[in-house]
């Protein structure tokens, strides 16, 4: 059975120079990050780049699913209406007091935590920064900051009070109350409020030096550049164990949940309203069914000629078409993540914690083909974060790549792992034959762990 692994050492380093090689691989970062007192993750914790796919792995509670937690904090802060952004599923992440970093000894718990993201566009690395402290019970936002260039502008909200400053190369230029302020509290609870402050920077003032009204409105412009082309995304989180097939399911309101409840009523509405789109959907599901051995055929059997008449999802493994819950649980844990990927549309960013849940190795080296070609054919700006402990996904995508389907630049492995003062990250990155460049000796050790332990050694 061809599971897509390798024949040759798939961890074995490559000689030269660490930072020679890893300049000439560094990839094409979608965004940067860096997490501090935030969970498992310390002052000093390094910069994360993620580029358009990028796998998490590691030790478990190493930091990969807090890490998700904050990506998707941050890429929906500026979202309309993304309330309780610390704890929406599928991560619960707790008040400030579970979320705050534990420093241990005479030092005790953080007393804040930031969150912060570079989106380099067009040149320019344009940093979003929060700051949050405790609230009640929730974080609440203390200090925003937005850097461009030698420019940063600062938003400083404490109690019924909110300010902002600029500064260029050290020397602070600007310092005013901002008009377009809700309420410094209401700010505070929801950072998406930041975005209307921020239209302050675009108000005249008088006798204001001419350099500084250019500044200002230059200053506006990237902010909303960075908002339109990175920050306000669409975000698809999945839940590590989705949702139990039904034998018959009763149509109701399509919302997207983590744990893909979800996806065969959107499936259903998709067949009723849209025979098309339903016809590439189910084309495209049933050609990763057969490459990966889970299926042949899925369609959706309609029981009634109006939209709330109940419906059944029927699979195909070779024989005559069965109801989902007569098949492999593989197939209905599968399903959410193979169809939210195929729906070209509906995201930008996918969040997938452990995709590999209950698939064989077979299947899970063919979801790496699947995740390698939907960043293809996606339009710039999608990324695909996935947290794995399947070295056979990976594998995969390392093939790609060096049959020239992928490039190189667009992938890398976050490594995660434990320190005595909580969660070290580190990017690896792949040359043009898809092998890894200098990965940590830890790193290899850990896939040799796994594999010992899958062997029973």
């Amino acid at each position: 059975m061809d599971t897509g692994k390798k024949a040759t050492s798939n961890y074995a380093p490559k000689s030269g120079p660490r930072r020679d090689r890893r300049n000439r691989v560094q990839g094409r970062a979608m965004y940067k990050i860096r997490l501090s007192n935030f969970r498992c993750f310390a002052e000093d914790t390094p910069q994360v780049e993620v580029l358009p796919i990028t796998f998490l792995v590691g030790e478990n509670s190493a930091g990969k699913t807090s890490f998700l937690a904050a990506t998707r904090i941050m890429l929906e802060t500026f979202m309309p209406g993304a309330l309780n952004p610390f704890n929406r599923e599928p991560y619960r992440l707790g008040a400030f007091e579970q979320i705050a970093h534990w420093r241990g000894g005479r030092v005790g718990r953080a007393q804040r935590f930031c969150l912060e993201i570079v989106t380099p566009i067009s040149g320019v690395e344009l940093c979003h920064k929060f700051t949050f402290g405790p609230g009640s019970p929730q974080p609440e936002l203390n200090e925003y900051e937005f850097a461009a260039e030698d420019a940063t502008t600062t938003l400083k909200l404490s109690g019924n009070e909110a300010s902002i400053s600029i500064t260029k190369g050290g020397k602070v230029l600007l310092q005013y109350t901002p008009e377009r302020v809700p309420s410094p509290r209401l700010v505070r609870k929801d950072p998406s409020y930041v975005r209307y402050i921020f239209q302050d920077l675009i108000i005249d003032r008088p006798g204001e030096p001419e350099e500084l009204k250019v500044l200002r409105k230059q200053i506006h412009r990237q902010f909303n550049s960075s908002l339109r082309a990175r920050m306000q995304r669409n975000v698809f989180a999945s839940a590590p164990i989705r949702s139990q097939p039904y034998r018959t399911y009763t149509p109701s309101e399509v919302l997207a949940s983590a744990e893909g409840a979800h996806v065969p009523l959107e499936m259903a509405q998709q067949k009723r309203l849209a025979t098309e789109t339903w016809n590439r959907s189910r084309e495209s599901l049933n050609l990763f069914g057969k490459k990966s051995g889970l299926f042949n055929d899925i369609d959706i059997r309609l029981l009634g000629k109006k939209d709330g008449d109940p419906f059944q999802l029927t699979v195909k493994t070779g024989g005559p078409a069965m109801n989902i819950v007569d098949v492999g649980y593989g197939v209905s844990q599968a399903l959410p993540i193979i169809y939210t990927l195929e729906q070209a549309r509906q995201y930008e960013i996918y969040l997938l914690q452990q995709p590999e849940v209950h698939l064989h190795p077979r299947a899970q080296a063919e979801l790496g083909t699947l995740i390698g070609r939907v960043s293809k054919q996606r339009p710039a700006g999608k990324v695909q974060l996935v947290e794995t402990h399947s070295d056979y996904i990976i594998d995969r995508v390392r093939i790609e790549v060096g049959q020239k389907r992928i490039d190189h630049k667009m992938v890398t492995i976050v490594f995660f792992e434990k320190t005595d003062h909580g969660a070290k990250p580190t990017n690896i990155y792949l040359d043009e034959n898809g092998e890894l460049v200098d990965p940590p000796n830890h790193f290899r050790s850990f896939f040799l762990q796994e594999q010992r332990r899958l062997l029973g050694i």
